[in-house]
């Protein structure tokens, strides 16, 4: 809809309108910065050409954004319900048209040879990107007002065309050591967002004084309440309205394209097409809303006080008869209001403390500008408050955000599969081209899943199990009495304890029922070392040397040089700590006798290196067993189990000690004295360093490897670790020696990977002593994963890597550096020359309007005086706080601004143009596309190869970047967009590397 003035009953029509010409983004950045852009591009391709580089960019950009707000009321007399009761009033109308367009397209070519060698060596390619994008919005707002301005509703009118694509074009060719190689691309994606229709309508449970109050008073705050009120002290305001309802309906739409084609894929071994994609889909959905425009309110409002500040003032009356009646106070002699009068209680208090987010528009004004063609000035003030009325904004801000929830979760999601299946699809298609195969992933998956569910059925990562820690917090990664202590009550409290814990003397269990348990913590073997003392009267334990305790009769266990001069040996011990409490009742005497039964092996050949039962030695709950096995026999590594069994102290017997080792032995279950038995406890441990496990992996031409051993701690002798790399036939391709000292845990290197071909390697490792014996190996019967396959390297790839060695051999850095040296030179004086160096919008509330009248940009130079870039002529100024000045400004650009019938004309033009094609000057854009088509032919590019329609005439020879610029083709072409950063970051380096050099 588009306001129009017919007869008498319309009233206060304004209309203002601001376009921009995207032709004129080149003259108007360098009215505002003296910065010359299509200058930068030329000097930059120019320093192209003076280092042997050929660079030809053309860009051309054609659009236009305009916005046009109307404003009209018609007094001609209506009616409005409100909760059933009629109301005479008459409506205002405001149309907000918003239309944007930019085309834009780019093209770069480029080229370089180095003719030196035997073979040339260099590339030649280009890129073009082509993109449109287009906006085109409607709003249409309807309010019911009476004649004091008084607010009972608003209805209002939405719909939104928007489209944005872009389209990407490459072709580039690679030469070198007699090998060519080429790539293409050609890609684009396309998305659209149409609102065809919404509508919205609000009814207020009471008329409301909203104009009226912000075009009075300086500093207003709006709230909603159950009993409409106004409450002034001197500029300030307090307004509670009756917000009621918002409810409303809409029709919405969405799309997209997602277009991938020409990438040469049977330049890669894969078949022709293969990365050709093409995607789209679109929603569209309808629907209904309703919102309370309290909770909308509330939910903006950042600033949230409580609903009864100002309840208890005695400053305003509310009647029933839904009239606001005040009482005046102002020292002025007393008058009465009629009821339907708004009646005031005025201090004298003009204070403004109170910072409200909801700024009036009163006081006195600002300024007076011209708001149409030969009108008279109109008094306004300066407001934040949007291009147009204000309640504009926050209706569209509910019916957006309404809209929003009820569709864009939906179509994310819709939209989002799409995608994501159809991109799957050729992803599995490249995997399977590529060797792999969905049956062999559907394999792996099988085997393997990396995460683990928990009984409670949370999840977390399966490495994570029977780690004994309660990943899952009821204790169901862990496994009892292995991992973890279930305490008595876990079907009830999910609670548990580290086997730590167990018998620690503090109560972990909640019902105490981790503490005096018959267990076993530990059981294992043990390497030790005694020492004959000189006079060989005994032997003492490697603890006693040097203790500052004599403990051999002539004290050698004391000399200075005791551990290198006294006879040593090792001996092996085997041992178990658990529960060994045999008094628990304090009696003072053995109730209990606690035997352990252990049995270790030897992993490497089974050998049995103990088996038998040891009597626990008395403790505080907790005891240990422990004996001489015989003299260290060279074992490396052993595996162990044991339990506690308990047992009554046997009749005749007056402690355990009594006990002999017959007896010990033949005690078991079935004994008379039995009681229980603890759990088990499994252990496999080390006496010396062996190999634990190891990687190998092939990364920047090296075969990398880790290993990581156990039982360093035990062991201090020197070791080798050996390092070699097999083919599948058995021949030795490398190898490599690591030196160990006593306390590395862990070893890592590299071996060269040049001698290995395509086909199947496997890396096995060996730990050696000083000796040079093998103590451990650790290879592919160990871990699978020491192997690995190099594959036969693609022909393609072959030759890329050969035209890129020829690249290295070339003389192509010491062109780029050429390039960088040149463009220092020709873009070293360069300045810029900044027109304003503060700017500020500016929107203007006209009091007897009852809304915004106008907007203007307004913008200062370096001497601080401000004046008026883009907007409606200010015929005086007021106020010291709009410092702006009257005259024109010094530098203009392209924008434009328009009051009057030309608003409403431009508005009405642009009503029914939606597309890109509607809204832009595609005409004169295809018109200079032919200037742009003979560009490229003159740097030897096809146009009609990424789509452009050719030149009619018959091309020349490919011209130089120099012969072009000479004749002027570049001064055609407007630089934008990427391309405008693009530059300006070239310039930036090297104004910064010439300051560098000032300094």
């Amino acid at each position: 809809m588009t306001v129009s003035a017919q007869g008498e009953s319309i009233q206060n029509e304004v209309a203002y309108g601001i376009e921009y010409d995207w032709s004129n983004l080149d003259d108007d950045f360098d009215s505002l910065t003296g910065i010359n852009l299509n200058e930068i591009l030329s000097r930059t391709m120019l320093a192209a050409t003076d280092a042997g580089l050929t660079l030809t960019v053309a860009q051309l950009s054609t659009g236009s954004s305009n916005i046009y707000v109307e404003s009209a009321e018609d007094r001609t007399a209506t009616t409005i319900e409100i909760d059933d009761e009629s109301h005479s009033v008459w409506t205002r109308a405001t149309d907000v048209t918003i239309r944007h367009a930019v085309l834009f397209d780019s093209a770069l070519v480029t080229e370089w040879i180095d003719s030196s060698g035997s073979d040339p060596t260099g590339f030649d390619g280009y890129l073009s990107v082509d993109s449109e994008n287009a906006v085109a919005v409607d709003v249409n707002m309807i309010e019911y007002l009476d004649d004091d301005y008084n607010l009972y509703g608003i209805d209002m009118d939405f719909s939104l065309a928007s489209e944005v694509s872009v389209e990407y074009q490459m072709d580039a060719g690679l030469e070198g050591a007699g090998e060519e190689f080429d790539f293409a691309l050609k890609f684009g994606t396309g998305f659209d967002l149409n609102v065809p229709e919404a509508t919205a309508e609000w009814r207020l449970g009471e008329k409301a004084p909203f104009f009226p109050v912000v075009s009075t008073y300086e500093d207003v705050e709006i709230e909603c309440a159950d009993d409409a009120a106004l409450t002034t002290s001197g500029s300030e305001a307090d307004l509670k309205i009756e917000c009621g309802t918002l409810e409303g309906d809409y029709s919405v739409s969405t799309g997209f394209t997602f277009d991938l084609s020409d990438i040469p894929t049977e330049n890669f071994g894969m078949d022709a097409g293969l990365l050709d994609i093409s995607i789209s889909d679109e929603i569209s959905s309808t629907g209904g809303w309703d919102t309370d425009m309290e909770d909308f309110l509330e939910a903006d409002d950042g600033d949230d006080e409580s609903d009864d500040h100002h309840d208890e003032s005695d400053e305003h009356h509310h009647h029933g008869d839904g009239d606001y009646h005040h009482d005046h106070d102002d020292g002025s002699d007393g008058h009465t209001h009629d009821a339907a009068d708004r009646h005031h209680d005025h201090d004298d208090d003009d204070s403004d403390d109170d910072d409200s987010e909801n700024d009036g528009y009163g006081g006195d004004p600002d300024a007076s500008i011209i708001i149409a063609e030969g009108g008279s000035p109109v008094d306004v003030v300066s407001c934040d408050c949007g291009t147009a009325n204000p309640l504009m904004f926050l209706m569209l801000a509910a019916m957006l955000t309404n809209i929003g929830e009820a569709f864009a979760e939906d179509a994310a999601e819709e939209l989002g599969d799409t995608f994501e299946d159809e991109f799957s699809e050729a992803v599995e298609g490249i995997g399977e081209a590529l060797g792999g195969s969905e049956e062999d992933d559907d394999d792996d998956d099988d085997d393997y899943s990396e995460w683990f569910t928990c009984a409670n059925g949370m999840e977390i990562d399966e490495w994570r199990e029977d780690d004994s820690m309660n990943d899952c917090g009821d204790w169901s990664d862990e496994t009892e009495y292995d991992t973890f202590y279930p305490c008595d009550d876990i079907e009830t409290s999910m609670e548990g304890v580290q086997l730590y814990e167990i018998n620690n003397g503090m109560d972990d269990c909640s019902d105490l029922s981790d503490e005096n348990i018959l267990w076993l913590q530990h059981v294992g073997l043990d390497i030790q070392t005694k020492y004959e003392c000189a006079d060989g009267s005994r032997d003492v334990s490697e603890y006693s040397i040097g203790n500052g305790y004599e403990e051999c009769d002539d004290g050698s266990d004391e000399w200075p040089l005791a551990e290198e001069t006294l006879t040593s040996t090792e001996t092996m011990n085997v041992g178990s700590n658990g529960y060994a409490d045999r008094d628990p009742d304090d009696t003072g005497s053995d109730a209990y006798c606690y035997i352990a039964g252990m049995t270790v092996t030897d992993p490497d050949d089974g050998e049995t290196i103990f088996d038998g039962n040891l009597l626990m030695g008395a403790g505080y709950v907790t005891g240990h067993a422990g004996e001489e096995i015989g003299p260290y026999d060279g074992t490396r590594e052993f595996s162990s189990s044991g339990h506690i069994s308990q047992y009554n102290l046997p009749a005749g017997l007056t402690t355990c000690y009594e006990l002999t080792q017959a007896q010990i032995d033949s005690m078991d279950e079935f004994s008379p004295e039995y009681v229980a038995s603890s759990n088990v406890v499994t252990h496999d441990g080390y006496l010396k360093r062996m190999l634990s496990h190891g990687q190998a992996y092939q990364d920047d031409g090296e075969v990398k490897f880790d290993v990581w051993f156990d039982g360093v701690h035990m062991d201090d002798e020197e070791y080798t670790l050996e390092v070699a790399i097999w083919s599948d036939d058995d021949e030795m391709i490398g190898t490599e020696s690591v030196d160990l000292e006593s306390d590395d845990s862990h070893a890592s290197g590299g071996i060269n990977d040049d001698e290995m071909g395509p086909g199947d390697y496997c890396v096995a490792f060996t730990l050696v002593d000083s000796s040079g014996a093998t103590v451990d190996t650790y290879d592919p019967d160990d871990d699978n994963s020491l192997c690995m396959t190099v594959e036969e390297v693609p022909e393609w790839l072959m030759e890329l890597g050969a035209i890129l060695e020829a690249f290295g051999e070339s003389d192509f850095e010491e062109t780029l550096e050429d390039f960088g040296s040149n463009l220092e030179d020709r873009l070293g004086d360069i300045t810029e020359d900044i027109a304003y160096t503060d700017a500020q919008f500016m929107m203007w509330w006209s009091p007897s309007h009852h809304t915004v009248v106008g907007a203007s940009l307004v913008v200062a130079d370096n001497m601080d005086t401000w004046y008026t870039l883009v907007g409606p002529q200010i015929s005086e100024v007021y106020s010291d706080e709009v410092s702006v000045n009257t005259g024109a400004p010094p530098v203009t650009i392209g924008l434009n601004y328009l009051i009057g019938g030309a608003a409403s004309s431009a508005a009405t033009d642009m009503a029914d143009a939606q597309s890109v094609e509607e809204i832009a000057d595609t005409a004169a854009h295809a018109e200079d596309m032919g200037e742009f088509a003979q560009v490229l032919e003159d740097a030897g590019v096809d146009p009609a190869s990424i789509g452009i329609d050719p030149v009619d005439e018959t091309p020349a020879e490919p011209e130089t970047a120099e012969d072009m610029i000479d004749e002027g083709i570049f001064g055609l072409p407007s630089v934008s967009g990427l391309a405008t950063i693009a530059i300006l970051a070239l310039a930036g380096i090297v104004v910064a590397q010439r300051n560098r050099d000032e300094e």
